[in-house]
């Protein structure tokens, strides 16, 4: 009988632009638990970088199952390896982006109406996988993903250190990588040694039989990541009798560069689209703001940097109010982290709505399964006979007006004469497009749509 891998693609979350009392920018007191306590660090075995197995069984399209017979590997799991590997200056950093950029897109693409998601969560989630894929599985993976064919997993760990350094007061931007196997399952020392090495991938034993109480300890570190935005992304009968959950976290959370003034917030009109109208929040410029954008044929695309430079917010706004599905036919991935190389300078007035978006736990295999990869898919690098019955992803967002709490504190001065005309306004009053891009490795962290900024 099969074993089951339970792979389940967690979240991306993030506060953007804020320093709002409800996600505070440290992370809570970590939760002591003696049952979950992770073990004393041991020295990693000397490996290479696993290559998946040759000759594999094919893909299959069968539904989850799962099982409380014991594997046949029952020893106790091994030590977490955490002797995590410097960057390689001579990983594909630049195809491993291109490709995870390129999926998220197209995942994006697949979502309906109001809609978040994290490229970069799912790319290294399904990146961490690939080490443990069968031949056929990590062929699938490769074709959807893009992953390079030699050095997947050092690019990863390239662009995981690379954006850690983004994660500089006032920002935090955090990847988290974690394992829970079930406490009579020992995945293989290769895969553990490339999950602790290139993904910093700590390990955390549960008891699957008992389903509540696994899920109670994965949503706690979840949440613990997170900073609670998602307090919840397993429920019990997700995590029952699984041999292994893999769990990725993002977390963001920046200020802007040029704060808005919460004085300046007002209520206004969002064409959701067909002549309906929401009222809500608006934040604006006070006076036309030196910005850099891009003149598109159907939109205008406004930057929005956070502190530090590291990290933008792309704002796409169609010129007609139903002209959206138009423009991100037009677009790819690519073209979304190319704007800024498009860009100009110049003064933009600007209006957009505050906005907090919630992707609940969706299943990925709806997107993954149409394009060859589904339910039943071969991880023998993981271990014997294991297959993958499960994949999810959540998300949320926060965009507000607030910068760091002495911005916040600062006195807004009106102008006694009128500002000069502006290069271009922006008014965010229908439905747009935002993505929030790594400048440096050009890596789409995020990706949004809103629709309807009111729910």
């Amino acid at each position: 009988m099969k074993k089951s891998l339970g792979l389940l693609v967690l979240l991306c979350a993030i506060a953007a632009a804020c320093s709002s009392s409800d996600t505070p920018a440290t992370a809570p007191e970590p939760v002591t638990d003696p049952v979950t306590t992770q073990a004393p660090v041991t020295e990693p075995p000397t490996t290479t970088e696993p290559e998946p197995e040759p000759g594999a069984t094919t893909t299959t399209t069968t539904t989850t199952t799962t099982t409380t017979q014991p594997p046949t590997t029952t020893t106790t799991p091994p030590d977490p390896v955490v002797d995590r590997l410097p960057a390689d200056p001579d990983a594909p950093v630049a195809e491993w982006v291109a490709g995870v950029n390129a999926a998220g897109w197209s995942f994006h693409r697949h979502l309906t109406g109001n809609a978040v998601s994290s490229p970069m969560s799912i790319g290294m989630a399904f990146s961490l996988s690939r080490a443990g894929a069968s031949g056929d599985s990590g062929a699938s993976l490769d074709e959807i993903f893009g992953f390079p064919e030699a050095g997947t997993h050092s690019a990863a760990n390239a662009v995981d250190l690379r954006l850690a350094e983004a994660s500089v007061e006032p920002t935090t931007l955090e990847v988290a990588n974690q394992l829970f196997p079930d406490d009579g399952f020992s995945p293989l020392p290769d895969f553990l040694a490339t999950a602790a090495r290139q993904y910093g991938a700590a390990i955390e034993p549960v008891d699957t039989a008992n389903g509540a109480a696994a899920a109670d300890t994965i949503n706690r570190w979840a949440s613990e990541r997170t900073r609670g935005l998602i307090p919840m992304i397993v429920d019990a009968g997700t995590v029952q009798d699984q041999k292994l959950v893999l769990v990725n976290t993002v977390y963001l959370k920046a200020d802007w560069t040029r704060q808005f003034f919460a004085e300046l917030t007002e209520d206004g009109q969002f064409n959701t689209g067909g002549n309906r109208w929401v009222t809500v929040p608006f934040m604006r410029d006070q006076s036309p703001v030196e910005r850099r954008y891009v003149l598109l044929d159907e939109a205008d695309a406004v930057e929005l940097p956070y502190e530090g430079g590291e990290l933008a917010m792309w704002l796409i706004v169609p010129h007609d109010a139903a002209g959206l599905p138009a423009v991100e036919e037009s677009l790819d991935a690519a073209a979304l982290t190319g704007l800024s190389r498009a860009a100009r300078t110049g003064t933009v007035q600007l209006a957009m709505p505050k906005w907090e978006q919630t992707l609940p736990p969706a299943d990925l295999f709806e997107w993954l399964c149409p394009q060859g990869f589904c339910p039943g898919a071969p991880f023998g690098g993981i271990a014997p006979d294991i297959f993958i019955s499960a994949a999810l992803h959540g998300a949320k967002v926060i965009v507000d007006e607030k910068g760091t709490e002495a911005a916040a504190a600062t006195a807004v001065a009106f102008p006694t004469s009128m500002p000069p005309e502006p290069d271009l306004t922006i008014v965010a009053d229908r439905p747009f497009l935002w993505a929030i891009v790594h400048q440096d490795t050009g890596a789409l962290l995020f990706v949004g749509r809103l629709v309807n900024p009111a729910g």
